[in-house]
């Protein structure tokens, strides 16, 4: 693992690349974290790199050592800037990247985000997502039902620096309500019809249900004549049980053309 920052609206961010075991990488990924995100590997990058997948993962803006504010707003910037670093030469020339192979995944809260931070960056052919929320159906919820943006509000500020380890103004909800198109991930499939998707899911994921959040995106997706797949797995949130399957899963579909 190599430590690595970028420049996202004059904040620095921190991140973390994953170099391919091999020397010809399949694929680069650009790998989204769940909320906050952690230091360095999260879930699968490790993983993926020993099966010669090219991995860059990083804090969102506000999180960790991450300079700046986090917002949803804020990380759909910091992802074109991610995106960006991956053209730069030095990684260009270092890593072998191939520019045809750029591909964006996520899992989690950072699932919510791929295919938002995808509009406007058609480089990326193949968006994968594991276990995404549809922020735009969180966005309603939290519109609509005050008890429940409560209990958001109240677990956000048990991880707000400076106790936590997120930075973020008192406007982050408004942010995502007053945006909540934006995220809409069944409304921007028609946007990305054009892309290959993987959704991936665990049948004991209390969290993120397959049946209330995979199935509906991958209805939404084949209505637009998109080339979609799904993948589901007998474990939970955290695919604790079947990382490597996970793993493998993703790899033999970055590996076809």
């Amino acid at each position: 693992m190599v430590t690595v920052e970028f420049l996202s609206s004059y904040s620095r961010i921190k991140g973390y690349f994953f170099p391919s075991s091999g020397n010809d990488a399949i694929a680069t990924v650009l790998f989204l974290q769940g909320f906050p995100g952690v230091e360095g590997d999260e879930l699968i990058c490790e993983r993926l790199a020993q099966e010669k997948v090219n991995v860059l993962t990083f804090n969102y803006r506000g999180t960790f050592e991450s300079e700046g504010y986090f917002s949803f707003s804020n990380a759909i910037a910091d992802i074109g800037a991610a995106l960006e670093l991956l053209h730069e030469a030095h990684f260009l020339k270092t890593y072998s990247i191939d520019l045809n192979r750029i591909v964006l995944g996520g899992w989690s809260f950072g699932s919510g985000l791929v295919f938002a931070g995808s509009v406007g960056h058609p480089e990326v052919r193949k968006i994968f997502s594991i276990s995404g929320r549809d922020f735009g159906k969180e966005a309603r919820k939290i519109e609509k039902d005050p008890e429940y943006a409560e209990e958001v509000t109240r677990n956000l500020a048990a991880i707000r620096a400076p106790e936590g380890p997120v930075k973020y103004r008192d406007e982050l909800l408004y942010d995502l309500v007053e945006n909540q198109a934006i995220f809409d991930t069944e409304k921007l499939t028609s946007s990305l019809r054009d892309r290959d998707i993987l959704l991936i899911g665990g049948w004991d994921d209390d969290v993120i249900t397959i049946e209330d959040h995979i199935l509906p995106l991958y209805r939404s997706f084949s209505k637009q004549g998109t080339k979609v797949r799904i993948e589901a797995f007998q474990d939970e949130h955290e695919f604790s049980k079947s990382k490597d399957e996970l793993v493998q899963v993703i790899v033999n579909w970055l590996s076809r053309e």
